[in-house]
């Protein structure tokens, strides 16, 4: 096994990819990151059960905390800064029912 093949093993292992890595921390945001990160959320939501901006950014950040349990969005949302989350809650606030 070459030396690539022995560092791809070792990324995968390590989970290496996810969203907190994926993406590096914000500094100036692209108008349109926030599209891009909020793409990902739809395979599994529809765009109708949104309550607001203020109170989907909240909820990921309760979800980040642990102060709202779950399995999956608990793993997800650490994968962003808060910065990161309030754009996705931002791109869904603006975002036009279907």
């Amino acid at each position: 096994m070459n030396a690539r093949a022995i560092w791809l093993l070792l990324l995968a292992g390590l989970g290496v990819g996810g969203p907190a890595l994926a993406q590096p921390q914000s500094q100036s945001l692209d108008p349109l990151q926030g599209r891009n990160w909020a793409a990902g959320c739809t395979g599994c939501h529809a765009s109708d059960w949104l309550s607001g901006r203020d109170a989907l950014y909240a909820t990921l950040l309760d979800f980040k905390s642990g102060r709202r349990p779950a399995t999956v969005m608990q793993q997800l949302s650490r994968g962003y800064d808060d910065e990161q989350l309030r754009a996705i809650a931002d791109h869904f606030s603006g975002r036009s029912a279907p």
